[in-house]
């Protein structure tokens, strides 16, 4: 069997520092091992670079400016689409990442791994940002979250199923103690206690707090980090009265950065907002045997250091607080010893990157799972040329959709007052069907049976004469008139106007036999279920309608093999002519 390949698509990667890169990183280095690693990040220059760091091959996309703190690479939808992965892992936030998917679609089957959530503004979160995440996390296979708290969030309450918990991990051997020199030469230049804080220099870390709090204590505070606030910051220690004893370091190499974990006395992670959804550099200085002072923020934070156990924790932005904290840990060597043993055995046991690596693995297999070789298959197959049917299919849809949105308007009106008219039930039947790669989806269809048509049956297929179909809905199914609503659908990327039928999650069929056969284990499904389903197709408009659907399955498949644009351009047609005719429901030949 091939190799699986994985591609995370993520804001930057090492040497650029962040939590979201050193996740990044570790899994990318992790699965190396046992998979085709690579990561298509930004570059922060002006040029796309490719490389090999550590088994992962790196693709590094130029940004030509900067819109506040957002890299603008136009380029990366362009890279994206011609990706050739079995796994796509797009780690969010990241506005250009979820831009790229939004405008390329891959058809990979797609991992959001969400590290934190998004504090905006309300009107520019929904305006600018919640689309295109929304987008991305419909589409999903699973959404993995690095705590329990995160899966709780009003972002991913719609999607709570698809959620899995993965904590973030680290490597032990990249986390060993330096030399002895190192370390001494940083102890006797500090001279004291020293309080450390690592991370960027930007309202919701809450350094303003660590400032305020430090004062009166007799201890040395050491600032490594850069960002927008750091003049302000070092203006607020001058007018503490405490610049002498707070030393602001900016960035330092990653050797420096370790000397300094193993050599600080407290850790302090002084967040106050939900930005802070983990804090990677928490684990880092936990691992290093160091006690932490972080602040309850209902976030992972709080979960990663245990109050009493690895650390301390305390109110977020409350200065007092956080100031009886350290002065409490100041005075204390012994309690410091005993929280910083208890942090690197938390971390040693619980975080580590084996243990984050296997456990993607194995949800890599679960969404994989026994359609991995054909799934492999068709997206190895991807040609230059293929990949332009796929724009240029993609281009129609959305332009035959919406015109047709607009102009069938008038007819939705007609349509549901006779369904109303009839019965008295309800307008639209909600489903849930199965799209790209199996992922779900909900449609909206004309409702063509009685009210709770399947209440006793379940998700099994109408056939001739069935009597839970309405008179209106005959005259709609006939004419195709009830899959109106899933223009929506289409315009949206679940579907496209051709392509296998979406089947329900679970759909089951009845054989000559009388035994019940699930659709997913009919031979064909992983292969139909590698393009978007659509509403006509080679199965729709020529296979008889009573067949089984082991035997449609190969009709769809024929499709799939045989697919291109202008194949697409005459099965639309003849949809056409068959609803012109009215004879989608006939059992011999409907044109």
């Amino acid at each position: 069997m091939k190799r699986l390949r994985i591609m995370h698509l993520g804001k930057y990667y090492p040497p650029v520092r962040g939590g979201i890169e050193t996740v990044v990183e570790t899994l990318g280095r992790g699965e190396a091992e046992w998979a085709e690693s690579s990561a298509l990040v930004l570059n922060e220059r002006c040029a796309t670079t490719f490389e090999h760091r550590g088994g992962v091959a790196v693709r590094r996309v130029r940004t030509i400016a900067k819109a506040g703190s957002v890299g603008l690479a136009p380029t990366l939808p362009f890279w994206l689409a011609r990706a050739e992965a079995d796994i796509l892992v797009l780690h969010e936030p990241n506005p250009m990442a979820l831009v790229a998917y939004f405008l390329a679609r891959p058809r990979i089957p797609l991992v959001v791994w969400y590290h934190s959530e998004v504090v905006r503004s309300k009107w520019k979160y929904q305006l600018l940002y919640e689309p295109f995440l929304e987008f991305a996390l419909r589409r999903a296979t699973r959404i993995v979250v690095a705590s329990p708290p995160l899966r709780e969030v009003p972002a991913l309450a719609r999607y709570r199923d698809k959620c899995a918990v993965v904590p973030f991990g680290l490597s032990l051997e990249r986390y060993r103690p330096g030399t002895a020199p190192s370390l001494e030469s940083i102890k006797k230049r500090v001279g004291r206690a020293t309080f450390l804080f690592v991370g960027r220099l930007v309202p919701y870390k809450g350094v303003d707090v660590l400032l305020r709090a430090v004062a009166g204590l007799d201890a040395e505070t050491v600032i490594i980090g850069d960002g927008p606030l750091r003049s302000s910051l070092e203006s607020l220690a001058r007018n503490l009265g405490i610049s002498e004893r707070v030393n602001f370091l900016g960035e330092v190499a990653a050797d420096e950065l370790l000397d300094w974990y193993y050599a600080c006395d407290v850790f302090v992670l002084p967040s106050v907002t939900r930005q802070e959804a983990f804090g990677m550099v928490q684990l880092e200085a936990m691992l290093c045997g160091r006690p932490v002072v972080s602040t309850e923020l209902g976030t992972g934070v709080s979960w990663v250091n245990r109050h009493e156990c690895t650390g301390l924790i305390v109110k977020p932005g409350d200065v007092d607080d956080l100031h009886r904290a350290l002065a409490r840990l100041l005075g204390d060597p012994q309690l410091r010893q005993r929280l910083g043993a208890g942090a690197r055995e938390r971390v040693s046991s619980q975080f580590t990157a084996e243990r984050m690596c296997s456990s993607t693995r194995t949800l890599y297999h679960e969404i994989i799972g026994p359609r991995i070789d054909s799934v492999a298959r068709t997206s190895r197959q991807l040609t230059g040329a293929r990949r332009r049917s796929i724009l240029a299919k993609r281009g129609f849809d959305m332009l035959l959709s919406g015109a047709g949105l607009l102009a069938s308007a008038p007819l939705w009106a007609v349509i549901a007052a006779m369904i109303k008219l009839e019965d008295g039930g309800p307008v639209f039947y909600s489903q849930e069907r199965s799209g790209l790669q199996g992922v779900p989806f909900r449609v909206r269809k004309f409702r063509s049976m009685i009210p709770d048509a399947e209440a006793n049956v379940g998700a099994i297929q109408a056939t001739e004469h069935d009597p839970r179909v309405t008179r209106v809905g005959r005259l709609l199914r006939a004419t195709a008139m009830d899959e109106l609503p899933q223009l929506w659908n289409i315009f949206r990327g679940d579907m496209s106007f051709t392509g296998p039928r979406a089947l329900r999650p679970g759909e089951i069929e009845t054989l000559g036999s009388g035994e019940l056969e699930r659709l997913e284990d009919v031979p064909g499904f992983a292969i139909r279920a590698s393009v978007l389903p659509g509403l006509t197709g080679i199965a729709q408009i020529f296979a008889p309608r009573d067949i089984p659907r082991r035997v449609k399955f190969r009709y769809d498949v024929l499709y799939v093999r045989q697919q291109s644009f202008w194949l697409d351009m005459r099965l639309v047609a003849l949809s056409f002519w068959i609803t012109f005719r009215g004879t989608w429901e006939a059992r011999g030949s409907k044109f």
